[in-house]
């Protein structure tokens, strides 16, 4: 019956808006006026038991055992307040919660030390970074979000207090139980990235609990193994220990609970012997008047030896809530705890009212937390909903922002174009593939050596006269812990095996531990390079192999000091280079990217391309990298990343505007100027007035393209006469297999372009002007075009598979046929150039015959968005590219920039371009099936790459379909509803 009367008072004083939106605070005032007179109903509903049963937090297991059974009764007997849970199963957990809320007269507040996310208790559940790592990065907006997820996946879980943020300075290296659980050792710091983390999770309804006061950063020993004594002044302890405390209790939503620890502080209790939870000197007179906390007073395990050696069962708790705690977390023996306790308090009036505060205070919170409205967890899909992507992505940034740069010698990292420097990596701890070889070889070949910690002479030797052979070695030291007693998990054998290898070659040293532990790092500047990387972690690895290769930026500084690297070190490191990422990592939707799956597979389906290469990314970050079907119908060759097709007129945009706003940039090139200035043999002739600023906006009357090809093909094929099936001095150029044309046939084409006729100066797309401008800059540059292209872009930019006549280069399983020419050349083009005036010219020309994979494609196009930067070098000037990005000619309804493609002035259907682009985006379609588009206003590149014209070049179904286009708009709805910053 008396559980009855307690629902029915909930019912009557539930405040509906505030459990629809279960933040905690919300309605402050008034929701707190409700709280104290439902928290004072029931109070006056309870018998002595239950009153005193409710500052009792019981174990609920001991970690990865059984659940405690016994604890049936005494939820029933004494109306226990609370349960803690430690390691176990997130199913489990919520069913035996689910359980022991059926034999609650008052909800249980249930709670869990979960610092670092539920993955510190329970399988299957994710973990976040340790504190410290998080200390190491600047952007603490990160902390709120993280400190938001894990209030999420609490509340799905049924936790309403998470024993977190450890707020304690670390000013003790050596201390063996906080260490990489603090964020740092400067006070303010601690303070402020303890509030996002604390004001994240109580937005989301659950209590934070600020641990351990009064501050168990400078301690020697275990609070769980003996009682740490803290030699501090008080004057130290007030200004560093309890500095995060103040901060968090001064804001307008201060943290909801304290947990006070067991430490011998004699500058703030005169008995050693009395530990700092026991103390009313430190509880009562500092913490709750002095500080004016208010809020709820949590023991730290009572059960820990370093509370536990002095006292008999029951007594403890007695002792703790005396000092003026609250809760009373895990007493060894609850029976004879609340006995306790009652005599005492029947004895005593003032412990009858601190009964009573203590008491009401946690019905307060309980019904500020939402627990008079609770329903049982609902176990569908629980482990999906702690394990969101979303929740990841934070994590991997939260990694990837904390890596710290202490050592960078000359600039050695990123590493820019290695292939002509032998790298070696040693993975020290661990004998298996690594994440971080892994994704290094993504952008740099290597070969890695593994050995074990404190690995036999034998192998260390072997590894050490091996890197003799190498220019650069990378050691990553691994498979690494948190314990400082226990060396971080890094032998001192391993600390000399990583000295020794400096000494054989040059050595980038990467530690995935503390940064205490550099203190064992005798000569720091034997290494060319070193890195903190905190935590060995598949994000940390991936991570700082990226930052080594230029794939990511390193803002990291170090939270905590070792003796050669004081706190705040950290080297900034840009990225130079595309990295390679996940959808999530971008906040793109997955399943849009699904449909553009469909429609690359539907296009092959349809037969407007064997297969295709489709890649976008954003922001610098690859998230896009898929491959469709095969070299050819006959599905022999499926298609691979690194495959390369024919560009066709993409040519114009990678070599000949690159190479004409080089010359601008140089001021050997005015764009205002005549064509004829530069082309002495246009003089005299119609082309003598054209100017670069028309031609290259196709606005100089100029002809579409001039068939070659017929001229010289007979009815029976190639001309005998111009071609020959032999290499030879007469017949030196190449058009394809077993077919080479005479001796400077170039100078017929050139005629030809000079003597074809003008029409009016309106948009008419042309290839012409783009034949004149390679003879015009071979003759600038006294260079080949190809290598002039390759020297001064390709090469400082890393580009490796964009080259023309890629038989040079390549095997021919290596690049996609083109098409079965049966027209002009009678045979399938095999890495030979599609375009027959292109072909005639041994496959170099300004307007075609460049091939490549999508990657290198969209490098370029990142280079051209990032205002000319690209692998740490300034390739162009950003005033060139912004000039070549402009319509010259808009007023004459010409939507094009100087070669770059641009948006339809007045868009029409997805022809050139998708809809979503904005004004300031550029790119270029080629006549192979190949496109590119650049938007700066968003960071997106989009590549796709295909041979639609085999096997023939009259096949349109990808333009009838608008097959590349459509994705490119699938791309920008994969975005829709804002777009997170990435880094």
């Amino acid at each position: 019956m008396r559980k009855g009367i307690y629902f029915i008072t909930i019912g009557l004083l539930l405040l509906t808006g505030f459990f629809s939106s279960n933040k905690l605070h919300a309605q402050q005032n008034k929701q707190g006026n409700r709280a104290s007179q439902w928290a004072d109903s029931v109070y006056q509903r309870l018998n002595m038991n239950e009153r005193v049963g409710q500052l009792i937090f019981a174990r609920a297991n001991y970690s990865n055992k059984p659940y405690d059974t016994g604890l049936d009764s005494l939820i029933t007997k004494y109306n226990l307040g609370g349960v803690t849970f430690f390691a176990g199963d997130p199913v489990k957990q919520a069913l035996q919660t689910n359980h022991w809320n059926k034999l609650a007269k008052v909800p249980l507040f249930i709670s869990m030390d979960a610092e670092w996310g539920l993955g510190m208790r329970l399988r299957h559940a994710l973990k976040y970074p340790l504190q410290m790592t998080l200390g190491a990065f600047k952007d603490d907006s990160l902390l709120y979000e993280m400190g938001k997820e894990i209030g999420k996946q609490c509340s799905r879980m049924g936790i309403q207090i998470n024993f977190a943020p450890v707020v304690d300075v670390n000013s003790n290296p050596k201390n063996p139980i906080i260490g990489m659980r603090s964020f740092g050792e400067e006070a303010q710091q601690v303070a402020e990235k303890a509030w996002q983390y604390t004001r994240g999770m109580q937005e989301e309804g659950i209590l934070a609990c600020a641990k351990h006061f009064p501050g168990h950063g400078n301690t020697y020993q275990d609070s769980h193994k003996t009682l740490p004594l803290v030699k501090d002044s008080k004057r130290k302890i007030k200004d560093i220990a309890i500095v995060p405390y103040q901060y968090l209790f001064k804001q307008n939503k201060p943290v909801a609970s304290v947990m006070v620890a067991h430490l011998s502080i004699p500058a703030l209790e005169k008995n050693p012997n009395i530990p700092s939870s026991l103390s009313f000197s430190i509880v009562s007179r500092l913490l709750k008047k002095k500080l004016g906390f208010k809020g709820l007073i949590i023991t730290d395990g009572l059960d820990m030896k370093g509370v536990t050696q002095d006292s008999k069962p029951g007594e403890l708790a007695l002792k703790a809530f005396k000092a003026g705690n609250d809760i009373l977390l895990i007493p060894d023996n609850i029976p004879k705890s609340i006995e306790k306790l009652k005599e005492a308090i029947s004895k005593s009036k003032g412990l009858k009212y601190r009964l009573k505060e203590s008491c009401t205070k946690i019905l307060r919170y309980k019904y500020l937390s939402g627990l008079t409205n609770r329903k049982p967890i609902d176990i569908r899909n629980l482990e999906h909903d702690l394990n969101r992507p979303k929740y990841q992505n934070t994590i991997n940034k939260m990694f990837s922002r904390a890596i710290t740069v202490v050592r960078n010698q000359e600039g050695l990292i990123p590493l820019r174009d290695t292939a002509s420097i032998k790298t070696a990596i040693v993975i020290v701890g661990d004998t298996h593939l690594t994440t971080f070889e892994k994704t290094f070889n993504k952008y740099f070949p290597s070969r890695t050596f593994h050995i074990p910690h404190k690995a036999s002479l034998k192998d260390r030797r072997f590894v050490l006269k091996e890197l003799k052979h190498f220019d650069l070695a990378i050691v990553c030291l691994v498979n690494t812990n948190i314990s400082y007693p226990r060396q971080f998990g890094i032998d001192p054998i391993d600390w000399h095996f990583a000295q020794n290898a400096a000494k054989e070659t040059r050595t980038i040293l990467d530690v995935f531990a503390s940064p205490y532990s550099l203190e064992s790092l005798s000569n720091p500047e034997d290494f060319a390079s070193i890195l903190v990387s905190y935590q060995d972690k598949q994000q940390t690895q991936a991570a700082s192999a990226e930052i080594i290769s230029g794939a990511r930026d390193a803002v990291g500084k170090l939270p905590a000091s070792s003796p050669r690297f004081p706190r705040g070190t950290g080297i900034p490191i840009p990225q130079i280079r595309l990295r390679y990422g996940k959808p999530g990592d971008v906040g793109a939707n997955s399943d849009t990217l699904k449909k553009i799956d469909s429609i690359a597979m539907a296009g092959i389906q349809l037969k407007a391309y064997p297969g295709c290469q489709i890649l976008a990314s954003k922001n610098g970050v690859i998230f896009y990298d898929k491959t469709f079907g095969y070299h050819t119908y006959a599905q022999k060759l499926p298609e691979k990343k690194s495959d390369i097709y024919d560009l066709a007129s993409l040519t114009k945009v990678l070599a000949t505007s690159l190479s004409l706003m080089k010359l601008v940039e140089e001021k050997k090139l005015n764009l205002d100027d005549k064509l004829s200035n530069y082309l002495l043999f246009l003089r005299g002739t119609n082309k003598q007035d054209l100017r670069f600023k028309e031609v290259l906006s196709h606005q100089a009357g100029l002809e579409g393209w001039i068939p070659f090809y017929k001229e010289v093909t007979t009815p029976n094929g190639p001309d005998p006469k111009i071609f020959h099936k032999k290499i030879s001095e007469d017949y030196p150029v190449r058009v394809a297999e077993n077919m080479y044309v005479k001796k400077n046939f170039q100078h017929r084409i050139y005629q030809e372009i000079i003597d074809s006729p003008l029409g009016k100066k309106t948009y008419k797309y042309s290839d012409l002007g783009f034949y004149l401008f390679k003879v015009m800059i071979e003759q600038m540059t006294n260079q080949a075009f190809d290598t002039y292209v390759y020297k001064h872009f390709y090469q400082p930019m890393g580009l490796k598979r964009l080259v023309f006549t890629p038989r040079k280069y390549f095997p021919l399983n290596q690049i996609n046929p083109t098409q079965d020419d049966n027209v002009f050349r009678k045979q399938q083009l095999l890495g030979d150039v599609q375009d027959q005036g292109a072909a005639l010219l041994g496959g170099v020309s300004g307007h075609a015959g460049l091939f490549g994979d999508a990657e290198d494609v969209a490098s370029v196009m990142q280079m051209l968005m990032q205002g000319g930067h690209y692998e740490g070098q300034s390739i162009l000037s950003k005033q060139v590219i912004d000039t070549f990005n402009h319509r010259w000619f808009e007023a004459d309804s010409n939507r094009r920039g100087l070669v770059f493609d641009k948006p339809m002035l007045e868009y029409k259907d997805h022809l050139s371009n998708c809809k979503s682009v904005s004004d300031s985006s550029f790119g270029h379609t080629g006549f192979t099936g190949s496109y590119m588009w650049a938007d700066p206003a968003n960071g997106l590149v989009y590549v796709f790459l295909s041979n639609r014209v085999y096997p023939d070049m009259n096949n349109d179904i990808i333009i009838d379909k608008d097959i590349r286009t459509n994705i490119h708009q699938l791309f920008y709805n994969a975005f829709k509803g804002g777009v997170p910053k990435v880094r």
